[in-house]
């Protein structure tokens, strides 16, 4: 009787032990996470940005500096010669 009552008592033992594994590592399926960006920016080279999203078709301009930034201006000789600054 000794024997059958430590038999149950381990299996139980057991049974609990793997349980508690898996409640602590979660057995739960992990989300599929969204690593694609869905805002897309583009610099319009003066002082804004274009925000576009994805996913509504949203666009947005948005001051992203204070100045314009500086193009390379070209100067054309009468030698047809290009000078780049």
């Amino acid at each position: 009787m000794k024997i059958q009552k430590n038999f149950t008592t381990g299996i139980l033992t057991g049974i609990c032990g793997v349980l508690l594994l898996f409640v602590l590592t979660g057995t739960t399926t992990r989300e599929n996470t969204n690593t694609t960006p869905i805002y897309e920016f583009y610099d319009l080279d003066d002082t804004r940005g274009l925000i576009f999203n994805k996913v509504t078709g949203e666009i947005k301009y948005e001051e992203i500096r204070t100045e314009p930034k500086e193009s390379e201006s070209l100067e054309l000789y009468h030698r047809g010669g290009i000078t780049v600054y």
